[in-house]
């Protein structure tokens, strides 16, 4: 035999022996871990024959009787059920249980419908809650122990899904209106793009397409029952109104001045001869091309509003309230402000200034 075959006959063997070794070992530790199950199991079984003995047993040492057992209420977790009734003092409440069809599947408010009192201490937070709410809670068959609102988790990537398809439905819809030309919406009168244009529609698209991405989750993961009923609260209220206030404003400065220079016997400051749109510079730029600081401040506070309220619906789709109605997120007082400053400072530099220049 030559040194090449006995080198691989060699390899051979101990690749061999290696193998079995591995086997040895594993057997090993099967047979350790079955005896470590048995002796667990014996443990297991000395320690239940200890702890359940019946409480029967238990005996009175002044009188040495065998004493009953007491009967304990047990505690009833009951994860969906859906106000029906509550007193209108909130001492009780009557819930109708919504079990689920399937595991993990959709809920079917079929169940049993139980009226249990509300103690003392837990009817301000029943306060909170209406008819056709969904609840948590806790009772021992007679009495809330615990209640809280039915939330539904929705994780980030299902929250940025759904919308990034909203927002894309709202775009594809303008773009079917306007014949393939959406940036057309938010063209002046002068050819040039407005900045008064451009914020109330980019915040009309935000609103619509929250407003859709609420009902879409709500609907898809709190079921059909909970479509629609999203309302809006105040101070997004006044944001909204302040946008299109904004747009108003300046289109009747424009379009007054204008009258004003052509009845004068002018040309008209604000026609749309020879320009050429540019979306940047007409944004940041007056009509003479010069950087203006009302129109930068105007759009630094829309990008500032649109981002901090993208943060705040995010986080509010990240748990789905199984309420019969909600708000849209709200903002806060310190954006509100910031957005009526914008707009002021924007309009009153339009009305101060001259048509064609401002």
């Amino acid at each position: 035999m030559d040194s090449r075959k006995a080198a691989r006959t060699g390899l051979l063997l101990l690749v061999v022996l290696l193998v079995i070794q591995q086997l040895d070992a594993s057997d090993g530790s099967q047979a350790n871990l079955s005896k470590g199950q048995a002796a667990n199991a014996k443990t297991t079984n000395a320690q239940v024959a200890k702890t359940d003995k019946p409480k029967s047993d238990t005996v009175d040492t002044k009188t040495g009787e065998v004493q009953a057992p007491k009967n304990t209420a047990t505690t009833r977790k009951m994860e969906n059920v859906r106000i029906d009734d509550i007193d209108k003092n909130y001492a009780s409440v009557t819930v109708t249980d919504c079990p689920p069809q399937t595991p993990g599947g959709a809920s079917l408010c079929n169940g049993e419908v139980t009226t249990l009192n509300v103690s003392d201490a837990l009817r301000p937070e029943l306060k909170a809650f209406q008819k056709s709410d969904h609840l948590k809670i806790d009772t021992d068959g007679k009495n809330v122990l615990s209640i809280g609102i039915r939330t539904v988790p929705a994780g980030s990537g299902l929250r940025s899904a759904v919308l990034g398809v909203a927002f894309a439905l709202c775009l594809l819809l303008t773009t079917l209106l306007t014949w393939g030309h959406p940036f057309k919406l938010i063209i002046g009168q002068d050819g040039r793009y407005s900045d008064s244009k451009f914020q109330m529609a980019v915040w009309f698209w935000v609103l619509i397409s929250t407003y859709l991405a609420v009902v879409y989750l709500r609907v898809s993961q709190a079921g059909w029952e909970f479509f629609g009923a999203v309302n809006i609260p105040q101070n997004l209220l006044l944001l909204s109104g302040m946008s299109a206030l904004t747009f108003g404003g300046a289109k009747g400065i424009t379009t007054t001045k204008a009258n004003a220079a052509i009845a004068a016997g002018h040309a008209n400051p604000k026609a749309a001869t020879g320009v050429h749109a540019n979306f940047w510079t007409d944004l940041l730029q007056n009509d003479l091309g010069a950087f203006d600081i009302g129109d930068f401040q105007m759009l630094v506070v829309t990008f500032l509003a649109v981002g901090m309220y993208f943060a705040l619906v995010f986080n509010f789709l990240g748990e789905i309230a199984a309420k019969a109605s909600v708000d849209l997120p709200n903002v806060d007082t310190t954006i509100l402000a910031s957005f009526g400053l914008g707009q002021g400072a924007y309009l009153t530099k339009k009305a101060v200034g001259n048509a064609g220049e401002s």
